[in-house]
């Protein structure tokens, strides 16, 4: 007991050494005058601290894991951790009786308060957007994005723009037919937004061709379940994306004065062309995810159907 005691307190030291270390490069690259208007406006500059902040801690936690002698196990889909790896949440199976919305819930948000302090910073508190460029496969990354009350409201008051052809996701073209499956009758797949564009849209204007929420980049062949769930409109019953989408939209309405610090990663096996699933997480910014704190991990999946995540083809069960 008192090893495991002693383990727990090391583990603890070198994260809050890790913590105290990227604090102190903070304020160095800060007192810079000509740097300060890099890391405030510079998305490279402010994604490099994320990654170290994670990547410290991560190293630390894992050192301690693997000398204690314990082992990382596949999670359940009864009991998935809020920290849960890429792997560990594309090895959890989708099953309709489970997961009726297509998405599970993982609790907490992960993200930090140094990363949601630079997410309020990078514009000074106003809406941005980032959007990784594809992988060598053409593959669409992650988004990040603070949603402002000012963002949403232009959108809803803006007609959305339509996708150009040019926009198919990798695994879309020739696959996307429509299917009659369990009470869903239409197209299986959707271009499904990684950034919703109900949220950010308009900081890329009103024109289709300079709006890069509509673009490629920010796609992904997700199937109508992805996408929407069994299209429920409210925030108790919206599903897939839009179920953080809407629980967002509806927030940031309600509390004007509140930014929320939203990320989005898309999550593929392998080469495959078409995400396992797509994890996403949402956290009000000025009180460290208390009022809103989303982390959820959304199954590319559809009741009825199995997918060929390779190339994005599917057959009827």
């Amino acid at each position: 007991m008192k090893k495991k005691r002693f383990k727990l307190k090391q583990r603890k030291l070198v994260t809050v050494l890790a913590t105290i270390a990227v604090l102190v490069f903070g304020y160095l690259f800060s007192t810079n005058n000509t740097e300060v208007k890099a890391f405030t406006h510079g998305p490279r500059q402010v994604t490099t601290m994320r990654r170290h902040y994670r990547h410290w801690t991560r190293q630390a936690e894992n050192w301690f894991s693997s000398n204690s002698g314990s082992t990382q196990t596949t999670p359940t889909t009864a009991d998935v951790p809020r920290d849960a790896t890429d792997s560990q949440l594309l090895a959890l199976q989708f099953a309709a009786n489970k997961y009726p919305e297509n998405y599970v819930s993982l609790g907490k948000s992960t993200l930090t308060s140094l990363q949601i302090h630079d997410a309020l910073e990078h514009n000074h508190e106003q809406a941005w957007y980032t959007i990784d460029s594809p992988d060598t496969l053409g593959r669409s990354q992650a988004g990040q994005a603070l949603v402002t009350y000012d963002s949403v409201s232009a959108t809803a008051a803006m007609k959305r723009p339509s996708f150009a052809e040019s926009a198919n996701p990798t695994g879309y073209e020739g696959n996307n037919r429509i299917a009659q499956l369990n009470g869903y009758r239409g197209y299986f797949y959707n271009r499904s937004h990684t950034l919703a564009w109900s949220l950010v849209g308009n900081l890329g204007g009103p024109d289709s061709s300079s709006n890069a929420i509509m673009q490629r980049n920010n796609l992904t062949t997700g199937t109508r379940a992805q996408n929407v769930g069994t299209n429920g409109r409210s925030q108790s019953t919206a599903g897939g994306m839009a179920y953080a989408e809407t629980a967002i939209r509806d927030f940031v309405r309600e509390r004007p004065n509140i930014p929320v610090y939203y990320v989005v990663t898309p999550l593929y096996q392998g080469n495959e062309l078409v995400p396992r699933g797509t994890h996403v997480q949402a956290v009000s910014t000025t009180d460290d995810g208390q009022a809103l704190n989303i982390n959820v991990y959304v199954f590319n999946a559809q009741n009825g159907a199995t997918i060929n995540y390779a190339d994005g083809s599917w057959t009827q069960n």
